[in-house]
């Protein structure tokens, strides 16, 4: 069974739609619903659904603003717009922003019946296809061991925990050595650079767990979109430029210990409040001294460290659409809301709710 989630305001139009009598006829169960987009979201996020019947017009986040949301978080999932003959320049944009089908209410059921057997379609052939490309991928797989890099991917993590522009030419000398031997063959070469990105981003959050909240857009690079090698390669050094400059932002590079147990501490204890006296007290040295270390090594004071790693978790949150100013400014240990809003466009050069348009 298709699991089916349903988004709409009017609590009527939810309570039609699930005494439908044919959902399981056609592949189909309700397992949820929910009144606004922001309320889908979260429910998205911590289950699975395959088709989303959702409205268009809904007080907070509409429909469209919703299928954007999806969008950002590239999240794969069969949509079907509720709306009224009013709306369809509304539902003109839910088109083209890739939605499945549209309905107008009050929903016919014929109408339903008919977009749930193309839903049921559209879905089995998805699944046939995932299915396929997972077999194939399993025999690429068994292939590309035995041409797996391992030890030249030691040296890259290396030089990235090092903070060593040597890691654009040695990335460039593996992918000149290792595409002659995959014969040219494209997708063997999108699937062994994807896998060495997500394994070096492994072996870095395995150090520093906490990046993973709030990088894993900057270093997520898509491989099986692109269409020559020459975009792999290039995708393969993007992916290594951002890692870098991830580890310099949260000087994560330094091979002095208290410099690199204070970058640790701030990091897994970002939605507190923050005091050297803290970090002193964990790394047993005095305040002064780590001041004066971490100045002379980051080139900059602690209290910039501090906020720019707030700052970025801050992003991390806005990005989420969950939490209003007010609310990221509490996570992050901050007593006032203006306060935060001035830090942060200080930082990034727009207000939160100028971030949260830009869909940055």
């Amino acid at each position: 069974m298709y699991k089916v989630l349903i988004v709409d305001d009017d609590k009527t139009v939810r309570y039609m739609l699930k005494r439908f009598k044919k959902w399981d006829g056609y592949g189909f169960c309700i397992a949820d619903e929910a009144c606004d987009g922001k309320e889908a979201l979260k429910k998205l996020s911590s289950g699975s659904f395959d088709l989303v019947i959702t409205d268009i017009r809904m007080p907070g986040m509409t429909g469209i603003e919703f299928l954007h949301e999806l969008k950002v978080r590239k999240m794969d999932i069969c949509l079907i717009l509720l709306s009224t003959y009013n709306d369809f320049e509304y539902a003109q944009q839910g088109i083209r922003l890739g939605v499945f089908d549209y309905m107008t209410k009050p929903v016919d059921d014929n109408i339903l019946s008919e977009a749930l057997e193309r839903a049921r379609k559209h879905l089995d052939e998805k699944k046939l296809l995932h299915l396929r490309l997972e077999k194939e991928k399993k025999l690429i797989d068994e292939s590309l061991a035995l041409y797996y890099p391992k030890s030249e991917e030691k040296k890259l993590v290396d030089l990235l925990f090092m903070g060593s522009d040597e890691v654009f030419a040695e990335a460039e000398n593996i992918f000149s050595e290792r595409v002659p031997r995959l014969d040219q063959d494209l997708f063997k070469i999108r699937m062994l650079f994807e896998k060495m990105t997500q394994n070096i981003t492994e072996e870095i959050y395995k150090d520093f767990p906490w990046l993973e909240k709030i990088e894993s857009m900057t270093l997520n690079i898509v491989f099986n979109h692109l269409k020559t090698i020459r975009d792999v390669k290039l995708a393969f050094l993007r992916y290594m430029r951002n890692m870098l400059e991830v580890i310099k932002k949260y000087e994560l590079h330094h091979k002095d210990g208290i410099v690199k147990k204070t970058c640790q501490y701030v990091m897994d204890h970002v939605e507190e409040n923050i005091t050297l006296e803290d970090v002193a007290n964990e790394v047993h040295v005095s305040k002064s001294y780590i001041g004066k270390l971490f100045k002379q090594k980051a080139g900059y004071n602690f209290t910039d460290y501090v906020t720019k790693v707030k700052m970025e978790h801050a992003k991390a949150l806005l990005r989420t659409g969950d939490y209003k100013n007010y609310e990221v400014s509490e996570r992050l240990g901050y007593s006032s809301p203006d306060y935060f809003c001035r830090l942060f466009k200080q930082y990034s050069g727009c207000t939160p709710l100028e971030f949260r348009k830009q869909g940055s």
